[in-house]
């Protein structure tokens, strides 16, 4: 007899926690041979993972491990102690695929387990990716110190500018003032003007004294 259950309204499929299965491992080519219980078992413990960033569970490497015996298996997983071996063996790096690497501790401590990241890439591969992070890096810094010595010339450059600037003002009012320190300026007394002519300059000095015409 089946049970009757009700349907999902709204949003309220949002209200549960899930347990992580990455979608790569039913779809890539790679894990077909593993079976569906034992990529369960790898979700069950990629959720493990988040005890142990909290606990701290990092080895001298900063490498993340879990602890997940047999008898978790088995009640995780509701099955027998030969399932869970099995299951635990189909994802090992020895027997199985290699997602997980087990590591004993010895003098009845519990097995270590180091999960494996599924993306598969090789050692090149990657240390190529982290010198392209560097050197993004890198250049963000560079470019930044370039930006800053261009802003501190531009700076400087509108700072001289200004002061050319206002040198060029102080000489075109003195323009306007009548004032043009390129020239001498001789100054003639109005009245003397009358009784000599302009073009008679002998009448006068230099500096606009009236000459003695007896001399």
């Amino acid at each position: 007899m089946s049970i009757v259950f009700d349907y999902y309204y709204g949003n309220e499929a949002e209200q549960f926690t899930f347990y992580r299965i990455p979608k790569l491992l039913m779809t890539s080519p790679e894990f077909k041979r593993v079976s569906d219980s034992a990529k369960l078992l790898y979700g069950l413990m990629l959720d493990r993972m988040s005890l142990s960033i909290k606990n701290g569970w990092l080895d001298e490497q900063q490498r993340a491990y879990i602890y997940f015996t047999t008898n978790d298996v088995m009640e995780q997983m509701c099955c027998g102690t030969e399932k869970a071996t099995k299951l635990i063996a189909e994802l090992d790096s020895e027997k199985g695929i290699g997602l997980i690497e087990r590591k004993k501790q010895g003098q009845g401590k519990p097995t270590i387990i180091y999960l494996k990241n599924f993306i598969i890439h090789d050692t090149e591969h990657r240390n190529s990716r982290l010198s392209e992070i560097e050197s993004q890096d890198f250049g963000k810094s560079k470019n930044k110190t370039f930006d800053n010595q261009n802003s501190r010339v531009s700076e400087i450059e509108n700072a001289d500018f200004r002061q050319s600037k206002c040198s060029d003002n102080n000489i075109s009012d003195n323009k306007e003032n009548g004032t043009d320190f390129n020239k001498t300026i001789l100054s003639y007394p109005s009245e003397d003007l009358k009784k000599y002519p302009p073009y008679d300059y002998k009448h006068y000095t230099a500096t606009g004294q009236k000459r003695d015409c007896n001399m």
